[in-house]
């Protein structure tokens, strides 16, 4: 009896040390905070330097309170802020590797511990939500940019059809690796303005998302030009080849800017096919453009045809060996004397 008395009195006394252990931590953690925010407040800008440099030192639960000074009515409080974010979030993307690309937000690590990454995150996150200031929520997505990964998603995608901040998310979800980014702006396209789609097709073409294809040839169909090329633009992109026939937008109706995007959107395409070993469907892209009038898509098609190698593509490119345009007939020499391996 006597021993386990001694026991529980000894646990009791042991729990009763780490308790105040964990208080005497905080309370130098919050002293700390306090001061570092003082600094970043600081009207001395030499202050407000030797806060913000720093900033790498302190705890991530300080973003909230230093995203509230971005709007701070003094330039030199606003700048500090801004330096202190990013020290903070540049400081943390440093550590990213590809095994945590797939971390999940908040989720603990092996020792049951959030890691500095994680709470930054999760704290940038925190101020997507809310009443908080444009500036804050802009800052926010362009920091968790960098830094998030797929499991910050769902958060930041719910902004991808809002007015304002539309932009920025999609921008952000551009930008974190992974399926489920392309999965969301898939879904954000889905449901998104028509002023607004060519935006998301373009970031899913930059991500060279081949889930997108089937949206992509779906929005070259649309009677709004400017879906349309954006689609085609995303589709040559991501270059995969669906072997089916392709409906394109009509080039007669396109202005001049247009025409320009369509004309490379094809070459692009055929050099994607080239570089994946589908040289039939590139090569007819190449002698189509061949018989075109302007000179930098002739040089171009001949460039394409030369790196395929085939009889049909030599014969394609020995009348131009004449040609009376200068640089159409320079560029054909050169990719003939390549092909022959001179």
């Amino acid at each position: 009896m006597k021993n386990r008395k001694n026991d529980t009195l000894e646990t009791t006394t042991a729990m009763a040390a780490a308790g105040a252990l964990v208080a005497a931590t905080s309370a130098r953690a919050a002293e700390a905070e306090d001061k570092f925010l003082a600094g970043i407040r600081s009207d001395d800008e030499d202050a407000n330097y030797a806060a913000w440099s720093t900033a790498d030192q302190v705890e991530p639960s300080v973003i909230p309170a230093l995203s509230e000074l971005l709007a701070s009515k003094k330039a030199n409080v606003r700048k500090a802020a801004e330096e202190a974010l990013k020290n903070i979030v540049h400081s943390v993307g440093k550590t990213i590797i590809t095994s945590n690309l797939g971390a999940n937000v908040g989720r603990p690590d092996a020792s049951g511990k959030m890691d500095r990454r994680q709470l930054v995150v999760m704290n940038l996150l925190s101020l997507l939500e809310g009443k908080r200031q444009e500036i804050e929520k802009t800052t926010a997505l362009r920091h968790l940019s960098l830094i998030a990964t797929s499991d910050a998603v769902e958060k930041i995608a719910l902004l991808a059809n809002d007015p304002i901040l539309r932009e920025e998310a999609v921008y952000c979800l551009e930008r974190i690796p992974g399926k489920t980014s392309e999965e969301a702006l898939l879904g954000a396209l889905s449901s998104a303005s028509d002023e607004f789609q060519p935006r998301i097709l373009a970031a899913l073409g930059h991500r060279r998302a081949e889930e997108a294809v089937g949206a992509c040839i779906e929005a070259m169909q649309s009677s709004d030009r400017e879906i349309a090329m954006a689609g085609m633009k995303a589709w040559a992109r991501i270059g995969i080849a669906m072997g089916e026939e392709i409906d394109f937008p009509d080039y007669d109706s396109l202005n001049v800017w247009q025409k320009i995007e369509f004309d490379d959107s094809l070459l692009r395409y055929a050099d994607a096919q080239v570089e994946k070993g589908n040289h039939t469907e590139a090569q007819g892209i190449y002698l189509q453009t061949l018989d075109r009038e302007k000179e930098h898509l002739q040089c171009a098609a001949i460039i394409g045809l030369a790196k395929i190698g085939t009889a049909e593509a030599a014969a394609a490119i020995f009348p131009k060996l004449e040609s009376a345009d200068n640089t159409v007939r320079i560029t054909a020499q050169q990719a003939w004397a390549r092909m022959a391996g001179i």
